[in-house]
């Protein structure tokens, strides 16, 4: 099959019936990306903090903002990688995110669990802490310390965004998860994310773009990544979620811009408006008195 540009095409597009070339599919993928960002995002003097795993999301979002800004006057990018402190994991990413900070001359922080809340996620679960905070899974406690720390840092670095890699799949997941579970603060907080002082704004430039095509984006540019998903993800209702969207897609294909478009459009009837107060401890934005990173490390405390 030839691409609509005459070139032999390597991708057949499901949901868009479409038959593209690399070089096609390279720009579709470019240009969904540009789309999400606008011209309010790539500008002059901007500085953007990228949440960096060392996974094939973070990496390819990376290297497409390398890509977006390499000609804007005085922008900068600076990359973020959390050490959770998992053990045969996060060591071979850091590897992967070094070495591709390296090849396209991105600066790098490495921020550890270990130094930021004084234990690591394997000693967490180890422990059995989780019970005892009254969490269910790993996932749960590292998501919120992790999005806690990439604030923090990204905040004291000057940054005028954080750049997060979810996907089009994750965001998938995420709606769903908190539509089954009756979520209704979750439905609404994931959609309108708080802005204003002692938070970054968030920006997901890969929130159009499927996981599969994220993947192949990867392979065709050669961006090395770690492969080995986490050894805790499997435990994750997330998991099972993913498998459920995964049928949908293969019966419908485009239901996954499907969810999101609906998504979307309730949220124009949402305006549900939550009191931000400043947490007691650390003076980060929150909902109560204390945060919730700063409520688990107390209890951490009196538990040890």
């Amino acid at each position: 099959m030839l691409c609509s540009c005459g070139n032999e095409a390597f991708y057949y597009q499901k949901y868009s019936n479409r038959h593209l070339c690399k070089e096609c599919f390279k720009k579709d993928i470019e240009r969904r990306a540009k789309k999400v960002l606008g011209k309010d995002i790539i500008r002059n003097n901007v500085k953007i903090g990228i949440g960096i795993s060392g996974g094939k999301d973070s990496l390819v979002m990376a290297y497409i903002l390398k890509e977006l800004f390499k000609h804007i006057p005085n922008a900068k990018l600076i990359c973020f990688f959390v050490d959770e402190g998992i053990k045969g994991f996060r060591n071979i990413a850091e590897k992967y995110v070094k070495e591709f900070c390296k090849e396209y001359n991105l600066d790098l922080k490495i921020i550890k669990f270990e130094d930021e809340i004084g234990y690591t996620l394997d000693e967490i679960v180890k422990n059995d802490y989780l019970s005892k905070l009254n969490i269910g899974k790993p996932c749960s406690f590292c998501g919120v310390v992790r999005r806690y720390l990439l604030n923090k840092h990204a905040l004291k670095e000057g940054c005028d965004y954080l750049a997060i890699g979810h996907n089009l799949d994750d965001f998938c997941q995420t709606i769903l998860m908190n539509y089954v579970e009756g979520n209704i603060k979750n439905i609404i907080q994931f959609g309108k994310e708080f802005e204003g002082g002692g938070f970054v704004k968030r920006i997901k430039p890969l929130k159009l773009i499927p996981e599969e095509e994220v993947k192949l984006y990867a392979e065709i540019n050669n961006i090395k990544y770690q492969r080995e998903p986490c050894p805790y993800s499997s435990l994750s209702y997330r998991h099972r979620m993913k498998k459920v969207i995964e049928i949908l897609e293969e019966e419908k294909p485009g239901v996954k811009f499907s969810i999101l478009r609906g998504y979307e459009k309730l949220l124009k009837y949402l305006n549900v408006k939550e009191e931000i107060r400043r947490c007691e401890i650390c003076g980060f934005p929150c909902s109560g008195n204390i945060c919730k990173v700063c409520s688990w490390l107390i209890k951490l405390k009196e538990i040890k």
